[in-house]
């Protein structure tokens, strides 16, 4: 798939700007969704985007002038063909009285127009026949509206000021009906138009009352002889109602010919009427895309704040198991120096008794009664020598099993401590006589752990 998106990106990328811009205005006219599909469609008519145009929007192909149907025209036939848009209605004889008419100026324009581009090509006078622009159209609009005010006052329908492609748009995003009105300098009818028919008021609140986007441009216009192009009016005034059906801007109702302002109502009357349905539809159709649009939102929003929630469930959980683990190791540390203080302890126990002299015999005049209580109550009796070292009564203790493993040694009268226990302060402590002691002594062991 990574393969066949960078294959159309680099055939996007080969495409002129000029060529972009047909596509991406196909693409508004049309509805089609697909760029590669609009490409194809405007390669096979050599990128003429009219000719394309009028083929998706039902108004016929090169060498055949379409009618669509007007207000008058039966609904149902449009949607039995899945490629037109719109229906054909039947060729009238009034038709075909205008066509026979219109039949030799027709033959004699087509004729001056090929004698003048062959002379125009052979002394390389480009051709004043308007042409697709990289102008989106609004330059022409805004002077043929100051044109028309110009001669035919300010009050008229309002005017869209966007090109025509814009205004398409604007009518497929709003849902709105478009209604166009293509205005020919050169028609006899069409001042008379101007001034009795789009200045009436009825006709004018019909438009704004009806929420219709009112779009018109002359045909000498380069923008105006572009929709001329498409939709291929036979006479002026001429008016397409167009509006959105199955995703494409579809023209519904045609209005040629003279008419009256009484007779133009009831015709926009008519075709709104007739045609609302389908922007029922479309607005329906969107109402649920844009619910489940909302719905999958709240959704993704909703799983996005599960996932937030596991997540950092998660965390604290990884937060606790570390807390809990380092607890375990300092745990297991404390424990293991325990069991090692204890070993050394019991060694040093082992050493200590090594050293502690042997008791003299209660008939030696040296002899010292020692009196020692532990601070679990129990008094342990031994005798000493005047010469023994005061280490040797901290030895003694110390090799006790219900010693602590850190106390001091001392006395109540007068209360003192004796420095019993080595240390780099006192390495040698004193002996029993240097100490100040009687026949007879009493000592107290103070746990330093309690």
């Amino acid at each position: 798939m990574m393969d066949n998106s960078d294959n159309e990106q680099d055939e996007f990328a080969e495409l002129t700007p000029h060529q972009m811009d047909l596509l991406v205005q196909l693409q508004d006219l049309t509805g089609i969704d697909d760029l590669n599909i609009c490409r194809a469609l405007l390669v096979s008519k050599n990128w003429d985007i009219e000719s394309v145009a009028r083929e998706q929007l039902g108004l016929g192909g090169s060498g055949v002038e379409p009618e669509v149907s007007d207000s008058d025209g039966d609904s149902s036939d449009q949607s039995d063909s899945p490629t037109h848009h719109v229906a054909r209605r039947e060729n009238s004889p009034l038709s075909w009285l205008m066509y026979i008419i219109t039949f030799p100026s027709r033959v004699i324009t087509g004729g001056f127009n090929l004698v003048w581009s062959f002379v125009s090509s052979l002394l390389g006078i480009p051709p004043d026949r308007p042409t697709r622009q990289a102008s989106d159209g609004r330059t022409e609009v805004a002077e043929f509206i100051r044109e028309y005010e110009q001669k035919f006052g300010n009050v008229h329908p309002p005017f869209n000021r966007g090109g025509y492609y814009q205004v398409l748009d604007e009518a497929k995003r709003d849902l709105r009906f478009l209604l166009v009105y293509l205005h020919s300098e050169d028609h006899q009818d069409t001042d008379n138009f101007c001034r009795n028919v789009l200045r009436s008021d009825a006709v004018i609140q019909q438009i704004q009352d009806s929420n219709i986007i009112f779009w018109s441009c002359s045909v000498r216009k380069p923008e105006g002889y572009r929709v001329s192009q498409a939709l291929r009016e036979n006479t002026y005034p001429f008016l397409a109602m167009i509006v959105l059906r199955q995703h494409r801007m579809v023209v519904v109702a045609r209005q040629e010919g003279v008419i009256q302002p009484d007779a133009l109502v009831n015709w926009i009357q008519k075709s709104v009427n007739e045609y609302e349905a389908f922007i029922v539809a479309a607005r329906a159709e969107r109402d649920e895309r844009n619910l489940d649009r909302e719905i999958r939102s709240q959704q993704e929003a909703e799983y996005a704040e599960t996932l937030r929630r596991d997540q950092e469930r998660e965390m604290r959980e990884r937060e606790r198991e570390e807390i809990e683990r380092r607890e375990e190791e300092e745990r297991e540390r404390l424990r293991r120096e325990e069991l090692e203080r204890k070993d050394e302890i019991v060694k040093m126990k082992i050493e200590m008794a090594n050293e502690i002299p042997e008791e003299p015999s209660v008939d030696n005049a040296d002899a010292v009664r020692i009196v020692i209580k532990l601070p679990d109550g129990q008094r342990l009796e031994r005798r000493f020598l005047m010469t023994h070292s005061l280490k040797h009564i901290y030895y003694f203790v110390f090799c006790h099993p219900d010693s602590p493993d850190q106390f001091e040694i001392g006395t109540n009268y007068p209360r003192r401590t004796l420095p019993c226990k080595p240390s780099p302060e006192h390495p040698t402590p004193p002996s029993l006589k240097e100490a100040g002691f009687g026949k007879s002594e009493m000592l107290f062991v103070s746990d330093l752990d309690s």
